[in-house]
């Protein structure tokens, strides 16, 4: 996704009054754990774990990750994700107060969907001022995030140091798949 059309979808997921699951029933690497707490239900199957590889990489945030996450975990667990390269379990999320509920696996879709139908027969009006009500005091801080880490990343792309970064990962992980011990 070029950067243009990664702001705008942030600002459309910013600025929507509907209301948005995320269902994570896999890893969430990157963007997949950034993006997600721009939802405002998030479910996980037991198994999902997360971590964000921007420092490893010489990137930055992303996905309003430096607002979000510090906002729904408190600064020391977002700095475990942002700026310690840790991976963390769906449980830890979820006692962070990232992750909405863990779900079993095998009753997770129908489980998720059980939730979205419930959701989607409440008043829709009623969804959607609350909605607004809860996302009124952060929208201008997460719009002002979004730009500063766009920003951010095109600054750091055009730096050397993730170029280097991504390439001795890259190294490390042939190396890795080469002996069978590959693991992001």
């Amino acid at each position: 996704m070029n950067a243009l059309l990664a702001r705008k979808y942030h600002e459309l997921v910013i600025n929507t009054n509907k209301i948005l699951i995320a269902a994570v029933n896999g890893p969430g690497i990157g963007y997949g754990t950034s993006s997600i707490a721009l939802f405002d239900l998030i479910y996980a199957v037991p198994e999902a774990y997360f971590f964000t590889p921007f420092v490893k990489w010489g990137l930055c945030a992303e996905a309003c990750s430096s607002i979000t996450f510090t906002r729904a975990m408190g600064r020391q667990k977002a700095a475990a994700l942002l700026l310690a390269d840790e991976r963390l379990s769906a449980q830890e999320l979820e006692q962070a107060g990232l992750i909405t509920k863990i779900i079993l696996s095998e009753n997770f879709l129908p489980e998720v969907l059980k939730v979205a139908s419930h959701i989607a027969q409440l008043p829709p009006r009623s969804l959607a001022f609350n909605k607004e009500l809860m996302m009124k005091p952060l929208k201008q801080e997460l719009l002002d995030a979004n730009r500063a880490e766009m920003a951010g990343l095109r600054l750091r792309s055009r730096d050397q140091e993730p170029k280097d970064a991504i390439r001795a990962f890259a190294v490390s992980q042939a190396a890795k798949k080469a002996t069978g011990k590959a693991r992001l």
